[in-house]
């Protein structure tokens, strides 16, 4: 019952959709949840809250499906449960031993960190597992030689290249067209496994006529996108993106460049277009070698509250990171 997805709860369409934008992927996620915590978190109403959670308590949903739980190969069951390294040993940590099917990470740092290093190191893993891998890069920051160079020392997979679908990405257009057509992406490649978009804040970066609505209409579409690639094909899921200057007021509430007392580096494109249940990353560097990996939010602390402690990373001298 763990890993079945929320998306096959027989609810109406309306909770369905509350409880995908509110970041729930499985039945495992509502498990310990209290009707009066998710009538508050839904902003719906106690009846309704516990009507949901009375759906995610029937056992034998599999019979509707004509296929018992206990006939699941080994081999699904350890697809959704095995976890694949990043390729960093202090990312690895921070993450609980690696990323998992259906997992959503993002990884920003300020130019010169080794955002997209990272983010290579995590398609190495997934090509040494023999996983597909669906790579688009917003700003021309990883080239097909790069992943050639770093791929070709694989030398026990001969076939990386054949599992490494590379794309360029030219504009905000073109970012939100992979958006809108990610179902039929996967529907044409059903073996991918990692989703990895580089630089995906750069075209809205591009774009300064967009107007506040216009952007925050497009980072929903995204989420949306996001959370049904996770939910109905567990895949995992990589971004990296730049940071911006968010100014503070002396009380920690947002300011202007007038009123503001100090500014912070935070991810550009925000929290809007990742679900609840991602997790973000932040890369600061000491020098070109090295520096330090932390993670500002996670699944259960969405919004950073908790402190969370940092590690060290080295660059290797292939360009991945350790």
């Amino acid at each position: 019952m763990t890993s079945r997805p929320i998306s096959s709860l027989r609810l109406p369409g309306f909770a369905l959709l509350q409880l995908i934008n509110a970041g729930y992927t499985t039945v495992q996620d509502l498990q310990g949840i209290s009707v009066e915590a998710l009538a508050q978190e839904l902003k719906v109403s106690l009846s309704d809250a516990e009507a949901i959670l009375s759906v995610t308590q029937i056992p034998s949903y599999t019979q509707a499906l004509g296929q018992p739980a206990l006939t699941q190969s080994a081999a699904s069951i350890a697809k959704t449960s095995e976890k694949i390294s990043t390729g960093s040993r202090s990312a690895d940590e921070l993450l609980s031993g690696g990323l998992s099917s259906g997992q959503i990470i993002e990884i920003s740092g300020p130019p010169g960190t080794p955002k997209e290093a990272l983010a290579i190191s995590i398609v190495k893993s997934f090509v040494e597992a023999c996983q597909e891998v669906l790579f688009f890069d917003c700003q021309h920051m990883s080239s097909p030689a790069t992943l050639d160079r770093i791929l070709g020392t694989l030398g026990t997979t001969p076939d990386y290249l054949r599992l490494v679908h590379y794309s360029d990405i030219t504009s905000l257009s073109e970012l939100m067209v992979l958006i809108y057509n990610l179902p039929k992406l996967l529907e044409s490649n059903p073996q991918a496994s990692l989703l990895v978009i580089n630089s995906i804040s750069f075209p809205f970066q591009a774009r300064q006529d967009l107007t506040i609505s216009a952007r925050n209409a497009l980072l929903e579409k995204i989420k949306q996108a996001f959370t049904i690639a996770v939910t109905g094909h567990k895949l995992t899921i990589v971004t990296t993106s730049q940071l911006s200057t968010k100014i503070l007021n002396a009380d920690g509430s947002t300011g202007s460049f007038d009123t503001g007392a100090k500014g912070i580096l935070v991810p550009q494109l925000g929290l809007a277009y990742l679900p609840g249940r991602a997790y973000r990353m932040i890369l600061a560097a000491v020098n070109n070698t090295c520096g330090i990996i932390k993670l500002i939010s996670t699944p259960g602390d969405p919004h950073g509250t908790r402190s969370s402690c940092s590690l060290s990373y080295e660059v290797t001298k292939n360009g991945t990171v350790s």
